[in-house]
C-alpha cells in the first residue's frame, strides 16, 4: 500500500547532512526518522505545531543532543566519527528538556494572552 505522505528530498547544507548522519549512526535511526523529528521539533519550538503527544508516538525528548560543535570537514569523514560523542544522554538532559518545554508553553500562553488583549 503506498504511503499518503509526500517525500521531501532537500537538505539545506552539507553541515546539516553530516549532523543528521551522526545522529543516525549514534542512535541507530533512519535519516527519514531523524529528519522528521528535527522538523517537528523546529515547528513546535516556533509555536506552529501543537504539542500533543499520544501514547503510540516516540518520546522526542530522548533525541536532543547539544554536543555538535563546528568540526572541520575531512576526506576521511567516516573514519573519524566518534559515535559515543554524539550518543544522546537521556538522563543529563531530562530536566533541561522539561524546563524548555515549559518555557515554550509559557511563551505560547503569553502570546495568546497578548493577542486577546488580556495582558500587555
Amino acid at each position: 500500500m503506498p504511503s499518503q505522505r509526500k517525500r521531501i528530498g532537500f537538505l539545506p547544507s552539507e553541515e546539516v547532512h553530516e549532523i543528521i548522519d551522526k545522529l543516525c549512526k549514534a542512535n541507530e535511526f533512519s535519516q527519514s526518522k531523524v529528519t522528521g523529528l528535527l522538523v517537528e521539533e523546529a515547528l513546535r519550538s516556533r509555536g506552529v505545531l501543537s504539542d500533543n503527544f499520544s501514547a503510540n508516538k516516540i518520546d522526542k525528548n530522548k533525541f536532543i543532543n547539544n554536543s555538535f560543535d563546528k568540526e572541520p570537514v575531512s576526506e576521511n569523514f567516516k573514519s573519524t566519527i566518534n559515535d559515543d560523542f554524539y550518543r544522546v544522554n537521556k538522563k543529563i538532559f531530562n530536566d533541561e528538556i522539561k524546563m524548555i518545554h515549559e518555557f515554550i508553553h509559557f511563551k505560547y500562553f503569553k502570546k495568546v494572552m497578548i493577542e486577546n488583549n488580556i495582558i500587555e
